[in-house]
């Protein structure tokens, strides 16, 4: 099964709604559907990595792209990303619709790739996409900061790139790590093109101090533009830092201190301002930053399983928590946490699936968040790291300090204190939400059942190819 479809079938769309532009919205649908069913297809029937040649060209010469583990794991986590966003926000999709799809083929592109000048081009391509769609929101001078920032991180990744090419004379991922494993290159000489490819890479990832521009684009987003900005493009984007990490990264010991540094700042940094908000998108955004710098430290450090379990976590938590919080703010009018008490109580499945997920993004026992925290936590010590473990578990308290009072108040309508009375409830109207409901609340079941799973054979699920562990794990039901 050829993974090019992914990219190849939404651009298509794309091609087929400018020419009829009454059925886009039809096409779009059709084709984020297509592409869950095939990602789901080519991961049953995986058998092991791959690298496959495009245009006829075998690589290092040609175009490639790579399917393994690691990726189909990015393409389920995007394009299942993509498709539940779309269903809960299709009424606001409206004229955006070919750059939906077109968004989609970049994000399946970057996971995808493996050759380095293809990741910045799709990564340009996503990020054209985004500024367009970050238009819906009427703040253009946000939209504006976040262009000329997203400039400036393509001026850096592609001179990183460049950097590198001079040195191995060769794009391709996998070429380029064989070559540094013969050739001796030194650490220090990667400072350079790692640096450069780090700071363009961390506006999209959102790492302070290059995320300036999160907040002004994301704090009054609707259901469809904000839960897309940070589940499917964050998700992309840190898998990118996960793949080079992994192959090409080869980084001094004072270059990894530096930039986990830079991470970890990020968390503890986000996480404090998310704790001083009042606003439930700003608080989420915010907490979206922090998790960003997570993911990023625990690559660096050189704990893939362990990340990748944060990522999932916060892609599928924040999926639920940042679409629901775009709707109730689209619906009321407002999202301060403070003039939304007791919505949940006309609203209860609604407050369920978004409880749940709120659980899981702190990392409570039962949900798959706590199982991704521990596995950070346990994996750092194994390596011998006390001080990182020690920063995340500060966070954690500090992220569920603010979690549990946004969940005190959504569901109490009384005031702080008092038993909740109905002449105390205020009236909330919320429209379509029962679509809304019934995605958060499936995804609130797989959170606990995720959460419930032992521990090793989620790792073993990471480690291994989906076709045996999906046999074995049938085998034994």
């Amino acid at each position: 099964m050829n993974p090019a479809l992914l990219i190849a079938a939404p651009l298509l769309a794309a091609f087929i709604a400018v020419i009829f532009k009454k059925i886009d919205k039809v096409v779009l649908g059709v084709v984020a559907v297509g592409n869950i069913a095939y990602s789901i297809v080519m991961a049953v029937l995986f058998t092991g990595a791959t690298q496959i040649a495009i245009g006829g060209f075998a690589p290092p010469f040609g175009i490639s792209l790579v399917l393994d583990s690691y990726s189909l794991i990015g393409i389920l986590l995007v394009n299942v990303a993509f498709g539940l966003i779309l269903l809960m926000g299709t009424k606001l999709v409206g004229r955006y619709g070919i750059v939906l799809a077109v968004s989609l083929a970049a994000l399946n592109g970057i996971v995808l790739t493996g050759d380095l000048f293809n990741l910045f081009v799709f990564i340009e391509v996503a990020a054209i996409s985004a500024y367009i769609m970050t238009t819906m929101n009427k703040q253009l001078k946000h939209t504006f900061n976040y262009l000329i920032l997203g400039t400036l991180a393509s001026g850096l990744l592609l001179f990183g790139i460049a950097v590198l090419y001079n040195m191995f004379g060769s794009l391709n991922i996998i070429d380029i790590a064989s070559k540094l494993a013969i050739s001796g290159v030194s650490a220090g000489a990667m400072v350079l093109p790692i640096v450069f490819i780090f700071a363009g890479l961390s506006v999209e990832a959102k790492l302070i101090p290059f995320g300036g521009w999160v907040r002004g684009v994301l704090k009054k987003s609707n259901s469809l533009v904000g839960p897309l900005l940070v589940t499917g493009y964050a998700a992309a984007i840190l898998l990118v830092f996960g793949r080079l990490t992994s192959t090409i990264f080869i980084m001094s010991d004072g270059l990894k201190i530096a930039l986990t540094v830079v991470a970890v700042a990020t968390l503890v940094l986000a996480e404090f301002t998310a704790f001083s908000k009042k606003n439930l998108r700003e608080v989420l955004l915010f907490s979206s930053i922090a998790q960003s710098g997570l993911v990023v430290a625990l690559f660096l450090n050189g704990l893939t399983v362990a990340a990748i379990l944060v990522l999932v976590n916060n892609v599928v938590s924040k999926l639920v928590l940042f679409a629901l919080s775009a709707k109730i703010a689209d619906d009321t009018g407002t999202d301060k946490i403070s003039e939304l008490k007791g919505v949940f109580t006309k609203y209860r499945v609604l407050g369920v699936g978004f409880t749940i997920a709120a659980m899981s993004l702190i990392g409570l026992p039962m949900f798959f968040g706590f199982v991704a925290k521990a596995q950070a936590v346990m994996s750092l010590f194994e390596s011998g790291n006390l001080w990182l473990p020690a920063v995340i578990l500060l966070v954690s308290v500090i992220e569920g300090i603010y979690i549990i009072r946004i969940l005190t108040t959504l569901w109490n309508s009384g005031k702080e204190g008092q038993v909740p009375s109905k002449d105390a409830q205020k009236e909330y109207k919320l429209n379509g939400f029962v679509k809304v409901s019934i995605v958060a609340l499936v995804i609130g079941v797989l959170i606990v059942a995720a959460g419930i799973l032992p521990i090793t054979n989620i790792k073993e699920f990471l480690s291994s190819d989906f076709l045996s562990f999906i046999t074995r794990s049938m085998g034994g039901v």
